[in-house]
């Protein structure tokens, strides 16, 4: 367990100790393992204002441990004390968790998106993990006809970028996206890709919108806080609305925990084509 980096903003501090949005997760700060969601990180944070704070990263593509410092500060110039958007989240299997673009139509939203057929993996949302094409499918459907950010990793840039997508009927091809994806074994990253930890590539705004920055997300809450907080991150779930801890002064509620994973065979492939005719279609 630790806080995912889910969005990084540009000249920040979290940017300037090179936090890779997705793929980096925070997993001790000054040696203090941060394994429960609790106010302990937030305390440290402001305790640190304008003094170095050593963190420990946990890059889940390269699957190695780094150290890094941090200057907490307010007046940097952008959100927050850090410019980061972390949530308390499970690092366990996240090799799995991803989804790869196999084909993209042309003219298709996809298309327009910037999304590129074998190189481009989807990653995520700032709400949750693509963790099966299932998620996805889930997502794209919640945002037909609206704007939705998705993290995208590119193998040849081996960069994280936020891709910013409209699913729509609205085109003159099939499905929502048109694009095919593909999730499990055989649509892992490649292992080149596994030698370095990766970079973001970020816009000139927090990526969540309706986020604060490095703040307590406990699935379903509500929104509460407001900018220029410097708290913690949430573990993932399907609404992440935010609860800003230093404002309030109190504790984040603590998530539900998920059924663990069985052991075994690694999962079978599966290949989907979300350029279904209709939503009620298997595929988005």
């Amino acid at each position: 367990m630790g806080y995912r980096v889910l969005g990084v903003q540009p000249n920040s501090p979290a940017a300037s100790a090179g936090l890779v949005s997705f793929f980096d997760f925070v997993v001790a700060a000054n040696n203090y393992p941060l394994k429960e969601l609790d106010n302990k990180f937030v305390e440290m944070i402001k305790e640190s204002e304008g003094k170095p704070l050593p963190l420990t990263i946990f890059n889940i593509k390269s699957e190695t441990t780094r150290d890094v410092i941090i200057t907490p500060k307010r007046n940097w110039g952008g959100q927050g004390m850090l410019g980061v958007t972390i949530r308390f989240d499970s690092y366990w299997r996240a090799e799995e968790s991803l989804v790869r673009v196999l084909e993209v139509a042309s003219d298709s939203p996809a298309q327009l998106a910037g999304l590129q057929p074998a190189n481009d993996y989807l990653l995520g949302t700032a709400e949750k993990v693509f963790k099966d094409t299932d998620t996805l499918h889930d997502a794209v459907r919640a945002h037909i006809d609206s704007i939705v950010e998705f993290f995208v990793y590119n193998t040849t840039t081996d960069e994280v970028r936020v891709a910013v997508v409209m699913p729509t009927y609205q085109w003159n091809g099939d499905g929502c996206l048109g694009c095919s994806v593909g999730h499990g074994y055989l649509h892992r990253l490649p292992h080149k890709c596994k030698q370095s930890t990766g970079s973001s590539v970020e816009p000139s705004r927090p990526a969540a919108p309706n986020l604060v920055d490095a703040t307590a997300v406990p699935p379903g809450a509500p929104v509460v806080g407001k900018e220029g907080s410097a708290s913690e991150g949430a573990k993932e779930g399907d609404a992440s609305a935010a609860a800003e801890a230093e404002a309030q002064d109190q504790p984040p509620t603590a998530p539900g925990t998920e059924p663990p994973v069985a052991e075994g065979n690694p999962p079978a492939p599966v290949t989907t084509n979300p350029v279904a005719p209709s939503p009620a279609a298997s595929s988005s």
